[in-house]
């Protein structure tokens, strides 16, 4: 398939360049796409399992608890802060981002696709790494939904790397409220990574999502 594609805006972040670019296709299909270094990260399309994810982890708990907390580990084209948004109970969503001007492009761009996420009153950005916000917030989450780089393996950004180790794990793990639930967003199945996460979660779940027209992808489960 024949795509255009405009470059709109970049920035440079601590794991890498990050760019903002307009795609149209011989199809007449339009809309934009981030990338890291030059890797996919994310784009208006293909949002299925980005949404997915936040109701996977939030049947989950254990009973239907109000004023739920909740962390978004990176922005992107903000479909999974979206898909958190219209959880039943959610009343606080921190999002952790690591490019400023991506909460720029979301509110310009990307609003459209999302719903107008970002703006929600309900929603802190916190531009910040990961890492950092977990440390600063033991037992806070209710739910943490991980959509960080490519996922476990797959890295556009090698400095994403520790959260995919038992330390990584372990701070998610600290981060959570006690039935609080971890999800993480995969793009296929990774045996090394599920032999960390039961390192610190003895028992997890892996379900697989699809979408027409969308590959399908991963997402890891596990509860404290």
């Amino acid at each position: 398939m024949d795509i255009e594609y405009r470059e709109i805006d970049r920035e440079v972040t601590p794991l890498g360049e990050l760019v903002l670019r307009h795609y149209r296709a011989a199809t007449g299909e339009e809309g934009y796409e981030i990338l890291i270094d030059g890797a996919f990260l994310m784009a208006s399309h293909g949002s299925h399992a980005e949404r997915a994810m936040a109701g996977l982890a939030h049947a989950r708990l254990a009973s239907d608890p109000q004023s739920l907390s909740v962390l978004v580990g990176g922005l992107g084209a903000g479909h999974t802060l979206r898909a958190t948004l219209d959880l039943a109970g959610v009343n606080r969503v921190v999002v952790a981002e690591i490019g400023a001007k991506v909460v720029e492009w979301n509110q310009r761009y990307f609003a459209e696709a999302n719903g107008h996420a970002v703006g929600d009153p309900r929603v802190e950005i916190r531009i910040a790494d990961l890492a950092d916000v977990l440390d600063a917030n033991p037992e806070t989450y209710d739910l943490i939904l991980l959509d960080v780089d490519n996922g476990p393996g797959w890295l556009a950004a090698p400095d994403n790397a520790g959260l995919y180790t038992s330390n990584g794990v372990s701070r998610c793990r600290r981060a959570l409220r006690p039935g609080g639930v971890l999800a993480i967003w995969s793009p296929q199945p990774n045996s090394e990574f599920e032999t960390t996460l039961r390192d610190v979660f003895p028992t997890f779940d892996v379900e697989t999502t699809s979408a027409p027209d969308e590959p399908a992808s991963t997402i890891y489960l596990a509860q404290r």
